[in-house]
């Protein structure tokens, strides 16, 4: 899955790196995680490392109830969501001047969703998926995240551009503006840390940091 973090790890590096050692990563404090290992009705979300960029598996069915967005993947048991920069995103031959322009320059925003009728493990057999534990609560929270980072139209719809990057997958216009400290990795670190999981979102800039803090502070 591509996605304009590819040029992230280079630039990061230099311009963000001592700024993070400054200010340093403090833990968020949440009723909603850990979850009460003894509830019946905990959930499990999937968070995807695609090298430069990241995206969270949900089981369809149970966000249905919290997600008018997810109409258009009746059938499927999992869907995938990521978001990123709208041209970058949807581009099949990227240019060194798309990536400039989207990390430096304020651009709108995509998300993508890709319709899964298998476990994520085994779909994305050749990548890092980390297995995150929600309370009901965290869950919803999260979902919710989600959904309100679709952007809609006059009739409150959600508004469709295209076709996804593979299987039955999807591009929808996006909430919020891309750029080199709102990127895809942070957007998936601000979703997940609606579920109130530790994460700190002022700390990633790379899907690398994020999987990190995920195995970090898991409890």
């Amino acid at each position: 899955m591509k996605c304009n973090c590819n040029l992230q790890g280079m630039l990061t590096s230099l311009i963000i790196f001592s700024i993070v050692l400054l200010t340093g990563c403090t833990k968020p404090v949440s009723t909603s995680y850990p979850p009460d290992l003894n509830q019946t009705d905990n959930k499990t979300v999937y968070i995807v490392n695609h090298g430069y960029h990241t995206g969270i598996v949900l089981p369809k069915k149970d966000a249905d109830p919290y997600m008018r967005s997810f109409d258009d993947f009746k059938s499927a048991r999992y869907l995938e969501i990521g978001w990123g920069d709208e041209v970058y995103y949807q581009t099949e031959t990227n240019e060194l001047w798309m990536g400039i322009r989207a990390l430096f320059w304020p651009t709108d925003s995509v998300l993508h969703v890709a319709a899964l009728q298998t476990d994520p493990v085994a779909y994305f057999s050749n990548r890092e998926v980390a297995q995150l534990k929600l309370s009901k609560t965290g869950f919803i929270s999260l979902v919710k995240f989600i959904d309100n980072s679709f952007a809609l139209n006059e009739k409150r719809q959600i508004i469709v551009l295209g076709s996804g990057l593979y299987g039955t997958s999807r591009f929808y216009r996006a909430e919020g503006k891309f750029h080199l400290f709102n990127n895809c990795n942070t957007w998936s670190a601000k979703a997940i840390h609606s579920s109130g999981f530790p994460i700190n979102t002022f700390c990633v800039f790379s899907a690398g940091n994020l999987m990190y803090q995920l195995k970090k502070n898991e409890r």
